[in-house]
C-alpha cells in the first residue's frame, strides 16, 4: 500500500536478549496481527535483526492521533508487559521525518 504524503512513519527498536528471541517472536507476531487491524494503521511489520537479535517494527500511520490510539490499546499493553522481562535494553520509538 502506498502511504499518503501526510502519513506518519515510525520505527521501533526492541532489544531482546539473545537467549529470549524465540520467546519474544510470538509476542511480536501477535502484536503485528492485532495492530494491522487497527483503524489508521496503513502498514505494520515486525522484523528480527539477523546480526544482534534486536526486534524492529516498521510502521506507517495515517496520523499522529492513530499512533497515540495504538499506544493506548490493550494489545500494546499486553505485548509490552510480556516482552519487558525479555529485554536487554530500552524500547525506542523513532518518529521519522523526510529529509
Amino acid at each position: 500500500m502506498t502511504a499518503p504524503d501526510t502519513a506518519l512513519h515510525v520505527v521501533a527498536t526492541i532489544p531482546v536478549r539473545p537467549d529470549a528471541v524465540a520467546e519474544a517472536r510470538p509476542i511480536l507476531e501477535a502484536l503485528e496481527t492485532a495492530t494491522r487491524a487497527e483503524d489508521g494503521c496503513l502498514d505494520y511489520a515486525a522484523y528480527t535483526s539477523s546480526e544482534d537479535g534486536v526486534m524492529v517494527t516498521v510502521e506507517t500511520w495515517r496520523a499522529e492521533a492513530d499512533l497515540d490510539a495504538h499506544m493506548a490499546t490493550p494489545h500494546i499493553a499486553t505485548a509490552i508487559g510480556a516482552v519487558t522481562p525479555l529485554l536487554a535494553g530500552e524500547i525506542v520509538i523513532h518518529r521519522l521525518a523526510p529529509l
